[in-house]
């Protein structure tokens, strides 16, 4: 009597958690952890109408292959776009069942991460004429390649599928020749091998098919990939269009390292580079990736280089500026990344950047040691625009600027948060080297009253065309004083 009981909680439980949630009446139906079962599915698709649904969301609900025949045939599944069904009890035969179908024509993303599915179940939803829109199909943590393919299923890859999650199962090289045969991987241009058993063998085997021409992330973490491996993807002619290339903890050794970083910026320069520019911001290069950009003979052509938020410290900087292959280069950005003083003395003592005219070295822990490496050293005495902007350079930063003839050619120079007071503004109002200045911005500071009116009674700026003093401290007069002085003629923006 007391299991009937606690049976009939349960079901009812289950009942009034699908009748609260479909009352809302919402095009998103999550039903993640109501442990629904297979019964509570079974319920839900054959006595409601679910046809104002988009997204649903079934995860953690204990369903098996039972469940999920049901849910295949319902007809107002129809306008659903993603299907969420991870962490469930689902085989080969559910999925066969969400292959067949003729009620997901619209699903877009398949989320059948953490069940049972195998080889067979995941290549009939890759392969079904039944779901022309899936782009995304999530396999990850399943049981592919545990049992090798008895026979190939017929028909090829639907064109839709961009993404192929299968990471965290069981296919060894063996398995993969089995999925590359049946041209699985041929619409892809996201695929992830990670946390598998491939080997060599597998890594060959992929860098000579011509059915990964279309990738442009590829993800084999934690395989057993060794040098030899690495070099055939590295050289790879199948692989046009890479732009990600994760091989994280694998066995291959320096060289085979080497080889693949070298492919990878030999794709990112590729993809980057417009005529003599080439930006590759933001794509964590780290100091391997700054070794492998030297060796690129790519950059003979580069003028304007910018590696903006790259994670590469004085090692990566110094590694670059070695190269023989920069010797044209006119525009330099390295903006958030750590290189501090030490890259500077670097990049001051290579034969590179005799012909710099622009140098972006905010927030790179510069302080005014580093300002002193560039300020004795004729490297850069070409430069017209420096930004040192968010560095605690501070006053004898400022001073070492306006003191150095090397900067005699700036027209733009960015002091933003740089610690600088009424002292430092002084150095820069009185100094005879910074004349051609026609860009100055010293916001956000502890400039005052005196270095406010310094700046005022200076001759040496004649041709200042921008002034930005925005967050400093400031007097009464500080308009009066640029805007009406006749020694700012030629000011037309002025900010503070």
């Amino acid at each position: 009597m007391t299991d009937t009981l606690q049976s009939q909680d349960g079901d009812q439980r289950i009942l009034d958690a699908i009748q609260e949630k479909l009352g809302w009446q919402s095009p998103n139906l999550d039903l993640s952890y109501e442990r629904l079962g297979d019964a509570g599915v079974i319920f839900l698709v054959r006595k409601h109408d679910l046809s104002h649904v988009r997204v649903l969301n079934l995860s953690w609900n204990e369903i098996s292959d039972v469940g999920l025949r049901a849910l295949a045939a319902c007809p107002t599944l129809s306008n659903v776009t993603h299907l969420h069904l991870d962490s469930n009890r689902i085989g080969d035969a559910g999925a066969q069942a969400l292959a067949d179908s003729a009620h997901l024509g619209c699903v877009k993303l398949l989320n059948l991460t953490n069940n049972r599915v195998n080889d067979a179940g995941a290549l009939a939803l890759i392969k079904s004429d039944k779901l022309p829109n899936l782009e995304f199909l999530e396999l990850e943590l399943n049981q592919l390649g545990s049992n090798r393919l008895s026979r190939f299923p017929d028909g090829a890859a639907n064109a839709s599928l961009k993404w192929l999650n299968l990471r965290s199962n069981q296919i060894s090289s063996g398995a993969l020749e089995d999925w590359v045969q049946t041209g699985a991987f041929a619409p892809l241009t996201h695929l992830n091998l990670g946390w598998n058993k491939i080997d060599d063998a597998g890594a060959k085997l992929l860098a000579h098919s011509p059915t990964i021409t279309r990738l442009e992330t590829l993800l084999l973490n934690s395989n057993y990939v060794s040098t030899e491996g690495a070099n055939a993807l590295a050289q790879s002619k199948n692989l046009p269009n890479i732009r990600e290339l994760f091989m994280h903890d694998n066995d291959f050794n320096e060289d085979g390292g080497t080889a693949l970083n070298d492919m990878r910026l030999r794709k990112l320069i590729r993809k980057h580079l417009e005529g003599t520019i080439l930006s590759i911001n933001g794509k964590q290069l780290n100091n391997s990736g700054l070794e492998a950009l030297s060796r690129c003979p790519e950059l003979a052509g580069v003028e304007t280089l910018s590696l903006r938020n790259n994670h590469f410290d004085h090692k990566g900087l110094i590694a670059l500026v070695s190269s023989s292959h920069l010797k044209n280069l006119k525009v330099l950005n390295v903006m958030d990344n750590p290189i501090g003083n030490k890259g500077i003395v670097g990049m001051a003592e290579s034969a590179a950047f005799t012909g710099l005219q622009r140098l972006n070295l905010e927030r790179t822990g510069l302080t005014a040691s580093g300002i002193l490496a560039l300020a004795v050293s004729n490297k850069f005495s070409a430069l017209e625009e420096l930004n040192v902007s968010h560095n605690e350079i501070g006053d004898r930063g400022a001073r070492i600027l306006g003191a150095s003839e090397v900067f005699s050619k700036l027209q733009k120079l960015f002091l933003w948060n740089t610690a600088i007071d009424d002292e430092g503004l002084q150095a820069i109002a009185d100094s005879s080297y910074l004349t051609r200045l026609q860009d100055l911005k010293v916001c956000n500071n502890q400039i005052g009253p005196k270095g406010i009116q310094a700046l005022a009674d200076s001759n040496k700026l004649p041709g200042l065309k921008t002034l930005d003093l925005r967050n400093n401290r400031f007097s009464v007069n500080t308009f009066v004083h640029f805007t009406h002085s006749p020694k700012f003629k030629a000011l037309e923006e002025f900010r503070f």
